[in-house]
Parts: C-alpha cells; sequence; structure tokens
C-alpha cells in the first residue's frame, strides 16, 4: 500500500494534532517537554513510518526478491529514539537530591511516538483514542496527586499542632 500525497498530508497532520492536545497539557502545568517538541515526535514517527512504507512497497514492486525489507525495524528505531528524548526529559530534571522528576513527561513523549506511528501506518481511530486516554490520563492522574499532596500537607500540619 502506497500512501499518496494527500494521505500522507492528512496523517501527519493529524498526528501533529493529536500529539499537540498532549503537549499543551505539559506546557499549561509548565513542564519541561511542551508542545513544539511533542508535536515534532509525533510528525517524525508518522513520517518516517509512512516513508518507510511507501519505499517498502514501491520497492518490492519493482525489484520481486533482490531487496529484504522489515518496516518493522524503522518503527523499532523511533521507540529507541524516543526513549533516548524521554530519558533526556527525566534526567534533565534531577536535582542531585536522590528525586527522580519528568517520568511523566517521558511517558508522555514515548506515547506521542506511538501515535505518530499509528497515524502513519492508517491507525487514525487507534492513534485519537490513544492520544484522548493519555490526556485523560495526564490530566486525572496530575488532579489525583495534587489532592493527595494537599491531604498529606493537611495531616502533617495537624501531627504537628
Amino acid at each position: 500500500m502506497i500512501t499518496d500525497f494527500y494521505e500522507f498530508c492528512f496523517h501527519a497532520g493529524l498526528a501533529v494534532l493529536f500529539a499537540g492536545l498532549l503537549g499543551l497539557e505539559r506546557s499549561i502545568k509548565n513542564k519541561p517537554v511542551g508542545v513544539r517538541t511533542f508535536m515534532m515526535v509525533a510528525l517524525g514517527s508518522a513520517c518516517f513510518t509512512m516513508i518507510t512504507l511507501n519505499f517498502a512497497a514501491s520497492t518490492v514492486a519493482e525489484v520481486e526478491s533482490a531487496i529484504s525489507i522489515d518496516p518493522t525495524r524503522v518503527i523499532q528505531g523511533i521507540i529507541g529514539g524516543i526513549g533516548f528524548l524521554g530519558a533526556g526529559a527525566i534526567m534533565s530534571n534531577s536535582n542531585g537530591e536522590g528525586m527522580v522528576r519528568g517520568m511523566g513527561t517521558g511517558a508522555a513523549v514515548w506515547t506521542v511516538g506511538a501515535i505518530g506511528v499509528a497515524c502513519g501506518l492508517g491507525y487514525l481511530w487507534e492513534a485519537g483514542f490513544v492520544a484522548a486516554v493519555a490526556l485523560a490520563i495526564l490530566t486525572i492522574a496530575s488532579w489525583l496527586e495534587n489532592r493527595a499532596q494537599d491531604i498529606g500537607n493537611k495531616m502533617d500540619a495537624s501531627n504537628n499542632e
């Protein structure tokens, strides 16, 4: 299956849109990685995936058995590269006090890569679902963490009285 130019643009555009929503949530919360990075990761993931699939389809059509092509290797490379970006988000937040920070953002960057790959493969509904669930997780989990911290602070205050 070769993706034509308009389909390519549509899939890439949806990857950027879905990732932008997640990046916006991170930016609103002043997290170290935000809208631009999320959008670029999804765009790159979608484009690498579609270009690889197009290349594999066109090569197989031209040369029957002379070349062995495995498009899943590109997806493996995308996952590794995004893991590297996510690790950078985590490590850049270490404050030297033994606390690890940025795990949520690192995981979100990794998820955005999955959204980009899904869009690149044409799984647009699935990509939208993943984006919606990820946004819900980031929003609800943050709210729950803030409530838990408020409760902990109140308990500490009452114990100190």
